[in-house]
């Protein structure tokens, strides 16, 4: 089938287009992709994670696939947790983090990918699967990106010489993965192998996530909790911007970037005072922020990726898939890096380890999908934390409110505002220092990046416009990757 596919790095995007070319439909390529995002993408994504896809296939209303973790703890709690903070350094800034088995959440990303492959797609789970298996099993290049986030998260990966050891067999294991070094994971591949025959968590990954993330060892991963997390298929978030439809995540994320996308869309854009534009924009984000902040259980500040697919029937899927930091442990023996999502403060607002079990957690990822009345059809959807709402919303206004081309949307310079704080692109900006001048006079701290930046995520866009022509962007920040079937 005809189709493009965006995503967060070349290898990911090609799994995605291979299943095309095989007669998959949008659904199957996310899928598979996502699949080979473990690999192509370590750190950022991990069979250990979770996600939300939403979909939007031809003749049919769209939904969303909700397989974000729960919280665990439902079969008891141990007496002493395994959990140990610890600090990552971004350059202009010093994050804390949490980690060890008792970080860990109760992992979904196997199930929900199952549930989407089988309600909506059309290709059997084991080609799927095929492009991830072999990705697994040969290996890919670590890029610059790549490297780039192992030396961030080396704190984390350094206490645990056996999790390195399996996401990147055959590698150093006293020292960061650097570009130009082969990411291979075959104990994964054997993994995706049991996944794609079963349709189903593998009895070795849950096996392990019980005797090695349960109670006994500091964890709170119980039978209970496995049994209990059901992924659920429903009705995504829906906002209008001008004649567009835009569906988006049901959770938080999806409804802060239609907050936002109104506020944008509510004021006139400021063509002739960049700097009045830019405090704009600062202002409808940090709106977004209040609006978080107002809710019991704001959102999470993990690594995250994404994957858009537009198919030549126009039918799309946008996914967003997160493992936080990964808690610093594999399941031993199947090559799957366990999440640390209760090691996040921000999904923990109140203290770590207060959710009751089974308690959804919260989440900042908002897959989307705009559609015209004319028949185009955007999927768009990004990484970067709680800049994510702001990347999102900015990319929809750039093509639905003012007109500019998918590849003007992504590339402009973006601002990000919380109360306090201001985040800014200057490059290719008019007047910079009237930019900072008129931010700093409603934030009380305005940092300024003087290039595109990872900082402010990476929105991967895939269109099928009216005629049928399709399109697709990778956004530079994240090494964006398209691939294209003809």
């Amino acid at each position: 089938m005809r189709g493009v596919v965006a995503a967060g790095s070349v290898a990911t995007a090609k799994a995605g287009a291979e299943v095309l070319r095989d007669g998959g439909n949008a659904v199957d390529a996310a899928v598979a992709s996502a699949l080979a995002s473990f690999t192509a993408e370590p750190l950022l994504t991990s069979a250990g994670g979770a996600g939300i896809m939403v979909i939007r296939l031809p003749g049919a209303e769209p939904v969303a696939v909700d397989f974000f973790s729960t919280f665990p703890g439902a079969g008891g709690r141990p007496q002493r947790v395994d959990f140990h903070k610890i600090e990552v350094d971004f350059g202009s800034a010093t994050q804390t983090f949490h980690v060890g088995r008792g970080s860990a959440a109760t992992p979904m990303m196997f199930e929900g990918l199952a549930v989407a492959a089988a309600q909506f797609g059309v290709l059997p789970l084991a080609r799927l699967a095929a492009p991830g298996i072999a990705l697994a099993r040969e290996g890919v290049v670590a890029d610059a990106l790549t490297a780039r986030t192992f030396a961030l998260l080396w704190p984390i990966l350094r206490r645990d010489s056996a999790c390195l050891a399996e996401i990147v067999e055959g590698q150093r294991t006293d020292r960061p993965l650097v570009a130009g070094e082969r990411v291979r994971n075959p104990k994964l591949a054997a993994t995706l192998e049991a996944f794609a025959a079963s349709g189903r968590t593998p009895a070795q990954v849950r096996q392990g996530l019980l005797s090695e993330f349960g109670p006994d060892r500091g964890g709170l991963i119980t039978a209970a909790d496995l049994d209990a997390a059901q992924v659920k298929v429903t009705r995504p978030h829906q906002f209008r911007i001008g004649e567009w439809t835009v569906v988006s995540s049901p959770r938080l994320g999806g409804r802060l970037v239609g907050m936002i996308s109104e506020e944008l869309s509510a004021g006139t854009y400021e063509v002739d005072d960049e700097a009045k534009e830019v405090l704009r924009q600062a202002n409808a984000s940090a709106a977004g922020h209040r609006a978080r902040l107002a809710l019991p259980r704001p959102d999470p500040r993990g690594s995250t990726t994404h994957i858009s697919v537009v198919d030549g029937k126009g039918g799309a899927a946008s996914v967003t898939l997160t493992s936080g930091e990964g808690c610093g442990h594999v399941v031993t023996g199947t090559g799957v890096h366990v999440n640390n999502f209760l090691g996040e403060e921000d999904l923990n607002p109140a203290g770590f380890h207060l959710h009751r079990p089974n308690d959804a957690l919260p989440t900042m990822i908002a897959p989307t999908i705009a559609v015209h009345p004319s028949g185009r059809v955007v999927a768009l959807g990004s990484g970067g934390s709680n800049r994510i709402r702001s990347a999102v919303a900015a990319v929809l206004h750039g093509f639905a409110r003012r007109g500019l081309t998918l590849s003007a949307a992504v590339q402009a310079p973006r601002v990000h505002g919380e109360d306090g704080a201001a985040w800014v692109e200057l490059d290719s900006r008019q007047d910079p220092a009237a930019i900072r001048s008129r931010l700093g006079a409603s934030f009380s701290q305005v940092h300024g990046f003087e290039s595109r930046d990872f900082f402010f995520g990476g929105v991967h866009v895939a269109e099928r416009d009216e005629r049928g022509v399709l399109e697709g962007h990778g956004d530079a920040r994240r090494n964006g990757a398209v691939e294209y079937v003809a």
